[in-house]
């Protein structure tokens, strides 16, 4: 049977997707990580011939937010992992899969393309079904779905098919969640609606307290992600553009109250955590994964309050993806950690 499917394999497309509140990454089997696109879309406001009409996908939409014309809107279909446009959703989707199969190959596979697809724990069934159906309507045969710790922490190089405990602290650009995994499986998981773009706008609020400053949300990621650096904005005294330069040190003072929401909810885990998991994390230490952890000093705070060895993987924002990516070629694990197969 094994073999029959291997041979069957052959002709379809096998993908792993993280959908992501800011990032969509798609994986292909034998082709590597193929597409790196924010996860927007541009639409008129006003439906043509009864249909909404879509305009531009991907990073050019995401980088005309705040600067679009009155016409035309920017919807973030994913918001803190959860879907909030389901026909935006929809048609951002299926450009990403057309986008995807025609570079993937020169000749069309036989059979529809089959989709890993990494959500997070704490989303409900509605939501999960959700995810499925919008898949199935972009033309995917079968979507399994997989949570993102443990596909975070498998795409990191730790071997979740053993029995032993660690702990991942995944920071998105919407939430955050922490998960104990111990044999392929989440133990306990809490999540908090603090992510990356709560960063942002909390860069936004202290630069405009402390200096008068007005900045956007892309140049407050943009200096953010840098560590510092010179900003464009508004002077709020004169109404006039203006730069500054601004430091790390107001960076990480900035956002310092949510990464001590993020520490207390990394604690509460630990406290909930089964005390024969114990030895385990303390020899394996905490895993950090997604995008937002690279910013701040994160790190080095949960560390400081849990004694706990703190480790920021290698490309954490690419981690889940390329877990989904590894669990192509791994079906016996996959039929064990998958939590909805359609």
């Amino acid at each position: 049977m094994n073999k029959l499917l291997e041979f069957l394999s052959r002709f379809y497309w096998q993908l792993g997707v993280d959908l992501g509140s800011r990032n969509t990454r798609f994986f292909i089997k034998e082709g590597g990580l193929v597409l790196n696109e924010a996860t927007a879309v541009a639409r008129l406001k006003k439906k043509v011939g009864g249909r909404v009409k879509f305009l531009v996908f991907g990073q050019r939409a995401w980088e005309i937010i705040n600067r679009e014309p009155s016409q035309i809107e920017v919807v973030l279909p994913v918001v803190s992992g959860m879907v909030a446009d389901l026909p935006a959703l929809e048609e951002l989707t299926s450009h990403f899969l057309k986008i995807v199969l025609e570079a993937s190959g020169k000749y069309p596979k036989i059979f529809k393309p089959t989709v890993i697809l990494a959500v997070g724990s704490q989303i409900s069934e509605v939501q999960r079904r959700a995810f499925v159906s919008v898949f199935s309507q972009a033309g995917i045969r079968n979507v399994t779905l997989v949570l993102s710790a443990v596909a975070g922490a498998y795409g990191a190089g730790f071997d979740i098919e053993k029995s032993g405990a660690v702990m991942v602290v995944d920071v998105g650009y919407g939430k955050t969640e922490v998960s104990l995994i111990s044999l392929a499986g989440v133990v306990v998981s809490r999540g908090i609606d603090i992510g990356g773009d709560d960063y942002d706008e909390a860069l936004i609020t202290y630069l405009k307290m402390r200096y008068g400053f007005l900045i956007g949300k892309n140049s407050a990621e943009k200096v953010k992600i840098g560590g510092g650096g010179i900003v464009f904005g508004r002077d709020l005294e004169s109404s006039l553009p203006k730069s500054l330069r601004v430091g790390k040190e107001e960076i990480l003072e900035s956002g310092a109250l949510l990464s001590n929401k993020i520490v207390r909810l990394v604690k509460n885990v630990l406290d909930e955590m089964p005390t024969e998991m114990a030895d385990e994390v303390l020899k394996r230490g905490v895993l950090l994964i997604g995008g937002g952890c690279q910013f701040g000093n994160l790190a080095k705070m949960i560390e400081e309050e849990s004694k706990i060895n703190v480790v920021v993987v290698q490309d954490p924002d690419k981690v889940v993806v390329l877990g989904c990516g590894k669990l192509l070629n791994n079906p016996k694990l996959l039929n064990m950690i998958k939590i909805i197969n359609r």
